[in-house]
């Protein structure tokens, strides 16, 4: 099944498929899927679940800062629909080559860069996305991790908020902590 087809329809498929995994572990379990492909579908849903300012324009830019766990399950999401949007995959690995990223991905062989990634992005409308622990309280917007087999995560409202972009409440009542 192609996870990141496009279309409405699709769309909820992914979301129903997210509920699935943190409502009903027992029906799917991390240790089936690779990790990063179960993170893989979190984050086409983190995006399709954001509202984006006008500014941003007609392509999504996600870079992946930092060596790429992603692979394979990142590239099947190139040019993919978010809406009125095209999702682009670029797999970026100094600070200076985010300029032009809505979403970054913060590899965790990189957190030590944390601080200087987010005063480099500013207050622009860019969607941070880890899977380190306490990203989220470091001020990463969405911050993943694996609990009992499970993907989880958490959400930095304020941070989100400072780039311009508006999570879901959908999106942030499968959220395990939301931070104000």
């Amino acid at each position: 099944m192609d996870w990141f087809k496009t279309g409405k329809k699709t769309g909820f498929r992914l979301l129903f498929w997210v509920l699935g995994l943190l409502c009903c572990p027992s029906l799917v379990h991390a240790e089936n899927l690779a990790e990063y492909q179960i993170k893989a579908a979190f984050l086409y849903n983190f995006l399709a679940f954001t509202e984006w300012p006008a500014e941003v324009g007609n392509t999504i830019n996600l870079c992946v800062y930092g060596p790429d766990p992603f692979g394979e399950n990142l590239d099947k999401m190139q040019g993919q629909s978010l809406g009125t949007r095209s999702l682009a995959v670029k797999r970026v690995n100094s600070v200076d080559g985010l300029h032009g990223c809505q979403v970054v991905f913060i590899t965790h062989p990189v957190m030590s860069n944390l601080r200087r990634v987010l005063d480099n992005l500013g207050d622009k409308p860019v969607l941070t996305v880890a899977d380190s622990q306490d990203a989220a309280l470091q001020g990463v917007a969405l911050n993943m991790s694996m609990d009992q087999n499970k993907v989880t995560f958490e959400a930095n409202l304020a941070a989100a908020r400072s780039n311009k972009l508006n999570l879901s409440s959908k999106l942030l009542r499968l959220a395990t902590k939301v931070f104000q």
